[in-house]
């Protein structure tokens, strides 16, 4: 399955998959020709798309002991019949396989199902929610093969819950969930949390106050980490789940120029980082200051080591000067970020300053867009300097 990775139960419309069923028989008469069939949705519920397998004739299976023994089928194609009750990404499919045997004169059909799966098109919204769904049936489905699950769908005990999405968190980043992550979680979804506290499918997948479900900006998150923060997020460097009065009670009692890195709330697949100003007077509260998220968008351009070594402020002499001095709780920001920082580009590193605007990005350098045409070499040593992130406070 392409761009699925670590989701084996979502498959895509006209898409190659490999499916495999394997039976233990003690077979009398080596000669015997078995055949195996392979059908999808037997007994399909009403209203369910229906799909062909455009390879589902006969195929003969193997008696040798092989280690990749099987039979493949190239694709599944199929086209929706008329709307039925449940989502794309609700409705659950089984394929079945059977096998004409033959023991002691006795004839018989063998049978053996999937696990169900979910059909979804080239879709990365419906990846993320048919995700959704087979984390929902595989956690709470007594049976196998209850194709009409989400009709009903039961809600999910908090304490179950938390350990799927730590597992999901460990399965793609190699570092699950803490307590203080899952607490900061349960009160998001449930206000004060219980060990008796349950979570309705609708509040998991499909409601949000901010324009996008819990799961989706869960996922948003997995998808970052697996992209661009994967090592930082093992090696404990974010923080991650934090709210904003968290934070802020956090950062109160550290040094100016301690700062965190969290995940936004308002931005699908954002991360942030807040640090902490306090008045030289020290009669004023102190000031909580935090950039715009960074999303895959920029990260794709600018790790986010290099961005925080190479942030800047412009002070009140318009001097700019890096605010981020210590990681939370103490680590000087060099000690903790050194190993992961990309190699400095020497000389003229700090002439292609940018700032960056409201938007999150950086301003396009008009340098190289005035630069005589033919001039190769200098537009070249140009987009070789290194962008420096420059706000103002």
């Amino acid at each position: 399955m392409p761009n699925t990775p670590k989701r084996p139960l979502v498959l895509r419309t006209a898409s190659k998959f490999c499916t495999r069923a394997r039976l233990l028989v003690r077979l009398h008469d080596r000669n015997h020709r078995m055949e195996a069939a392979i059908h999808i949705d037997r007994s399909a519920p009403a209203g369910f798309r229906k799909f062909n397998i455009l390879t589902s004739s006969p195929n003969e299976v193997g008696t040798g002991l092989r280690g990749s023994g099987g039979a493949g089928w190239p694709a599944a194609h199929g086209a929706p019949s008329a709307q039925g009750p449940l989502a794309v990404t609700e409705e659950l499919h089984l394929i079945t396989f059977t096998l004409a045997y033959a023991y002691c004169g006795l004839e018989m059909q063998l049978e053996t199902s999937t696990l169900p799966f979910v059909i979804i098109s080239n879709s990365n919204h419906q990846l993320s929610s048919a995700w959704a769904s087979i984390l929902w049936f595989n956690m709470l489905s007594p049976n196998p093969k209850d194709q009409q699950f989400f009709a009903t769908p039961p809600p999910a005990p908090w304490p179950r819950l938390a350990e799927v999405l730590s597992w999901q968190f460990e399965s793609v980043a190699e570092r699950g969930l803490s307590r203080e992550h899952l607490h900061m979680l349960a009160e998001k979804l449930l206000g004060k949390p219980s060990p008796e506290s349950v979570l309705s499918w609708s509040k998991f997948s499909k409601d949000g106050a901010a324009g996008f479900s819990f799961w989706a900006w869960l996922d948003g998150i997995l998808g970052l980490l697996q992209e661009h923060l994967k090592k930082l997020w093992k090696d404990g460097l974010i923080l991650g789940f934090v709210s904003r009065k968290q934070e802020k009670k956090l950062l109160k009692g550290k040094r100016t120029g301690t700062f965190l890195i969290r995940f936004s709330e308002s931005v699908l697949g954002g991360v942030t980082f807040t640090w902490v100003e306090h008045p030289e007077s020290g009669e004023r509260r102190p000031a909580f200051r935090a950039v715009v998220p960074y999303t895959t968008v920029e990260l794709a351009s600018l790790a986010l080591p290099d961005i925080i070594r190479d942030y800047q402020l412009l002070a009140e002499e318009n001097i700019p000067e890096n605010p981020l001095l210590f990681l939370y709780p103490d680590t000087p920001r060099d000690e903790a970020f050194s190993p992961y920082y990309s190699q400095r580009q020497e000389g003229a590193a700090r002439r292609g300053a940018a700032r960056r605007g409201a938007d999150g990005a950086p301003a396009a350098p008009s340098k190289l867009s005035s630069l005589p045409p033919g001039s190769l070499t200098e537009k070249k040593e140009y987009l070789n300097q290194r962008l420096i992130r420059v706000s103002s406070r």
